[in-house]
């Protein structure tokens, strides 16, 4: 952008050159001067130094190319300042122009100088022209304004300028970082919006497979031990008077079925949603999980309180998962720690073992940990595992969450009761 601005500047120029060459050429027809055919001269050569200064542009030397065009500038406003002397305000313009044009192309710590070159040759420019100015009739002290005075002036109009045009770079720097910034938001959260329909994609299937899961454990567990038990209570009830014995033996097989069929039911509703975890939180469904966890495991989960049910059961089984992990690929001896953190309304959890780690890179996520990651997505949490091989795994969970206000926090002998 900057190199197609600077190149529609040399054309203009050499627009504005071909104009006052064609106004020197008329005035000479009209009055023949040798200072008509200087001042051609003069547009002849900045003529020929912008046919030059076009090519470095086109080569990318923008700076170097700005820095010519200033030179040439001053240098011509002298020159005609000397021939022209009664065009001087013209001369002084153009010896300002270098000073608010460079401001795009070159660095700040530069400015100063062009700033001091540009009032240098605005006084040159007056002290060259103040003796013909000074012969004008009725104009005594003329002189003395054309150095003194368009100098201070040049300076107050170059403060402005600039002030404007650093303004205007700083408008376009931070309008620049915004819109970076909104491109980079605009694509967090479209991939954030593409995880969220993959994990939706998979919950979903996740819980049909479940659905179908439950329905062949109660088919072929507790339903079957609920069918038997109602065929021995019928076939008892066939012996009844004639053969009490087997009567009662049939019975207490049936009441032994029967056990059998509640622990399985039990044992489903355990997988759907504890019983602990509704009536005690994760405080105490955590505590009752290291009772039949494979690896020892050390709870520094004091600072939880009570959170909305969907919050609860997604890091309890978050925890579960990496607990089951931990067992499975921590190695002989390994133990877990889960800890637990609340702070400006996000709630950390951690679970971390001293086992074999592993190299996060060269190890795809499995189903366990894709599952983690989705249940804590659709919730607007995150997770992040770190791992090195040799120093153990770590496993942390971050929900956005506040503890439900006025719900009482259970001691830690409430906890050991309900986790029993």
């Amino acid at each position: 952008m900057s190199r197609i601005r600077l190149r529609q500047f040399l054309f203009a120029a050499f627009g504005t050159i071909a104009v006052l060459l064609g106004l020197c050429l008329v005035a000479q027809l009209l009055r023949p001067s040798i200072w008509n055919i200087a001042l051609a001269a003069v547009l002849a050569f900045n003529a020929l130094i912008d046919i030059g200064v076009l090519r470095l542009v086109e080569r990318g030397a923008l700076a170097f190319a700005v820095t010519v065009i200033s030179i040439e500038l001053w240098v011509s406003a002298m020159v005609a300042s000397y021939l022209s002397p009664f065009t001087l305000p013209i001369h002084v313009v153009a010896a300002i122009l270098p000073a608010i044009f460079v401001v795009p192309y070159v660095d700040r710590r530069r400015l100063p100088g062009f700033s001091i070159v540009t009032i240098a040759s605005i006084v040159v420019c007056g002290v060259l022209a103040a003796p013909l100015l000074s012969s004008v009739p009725r104009s005594p002290g003329i002189s003395a304004a054309a150095i003194v005075g368009l100098p201070v002036m040049s300076t107050l109009i170059l403060l402005v300028v600039w002030h404007t045009a650093t303004t205007l770079q700083d408008i376009a720097t931070a309008a620049r970082r915004s819109a970076d910034a909104l491109a980079l938001s605009q694509q967090l959260l479209a991939r954030r919006a593409e995880q969220l329909a993959a994990s939706r994609a998979r919950l979903v299937a996740a819980i049909d497979a479940e659905r179908r899961r439950l329905e062949r454990d109660l088919h072929d567990g507790a339903q079957q031990d609920l069918v038997a038990v109602a065929v021995t209570v019928q076939l008892a009830r066939q012996l009844v008077g004639s053969n009490d014995d087997e009567c009662a033996r049939m019975l207490t097989e049936a009441s032994d079925l029967l056990q059998t069929a509640i622990g399985e039911i039990r044992r489903l509703a355990h997988g759907i949603y504890p019983t602990l975890l509704a009536s005690g939180g994760l405080r105490a469904a955590l505590a009752g999980v290291t009772h039949r966890s494979a690896v020892p495991v050390l709870l520094n989960i004091a600072d939880l309180g009570r959170y909305r049910s969907e919050i609860e059961t997604a890091l309890y089984f978050c925890c579960l998962e990496a607990l089951q992990n931990t067992a499975k690929h921590g190695g002989n001896g390994v133990t877990a720690t889960i800890s637990a953190h609340q702070e400006d309304g996000t709630l950390t959890i951690t679970v971390s073992d001293n086992g074999c780690g592993f190299e996060p890179s060269e190890k795809p996520a499995g189903v366990g940990l894709t599952n983690m990651q989705d249940r804590l997505a659709v919730i607007g949490g995150a997770l992040i595992v770190a791992s090195t091989p040799g120093q153990g795994t770590r496993v942390t969970a971050t929900v956005p969450a506040q503890p439900i206000p006025g719900h009482p926090r259970i001691d830690d002998e409430e906890v050991s009761r309900l986790s029993r």
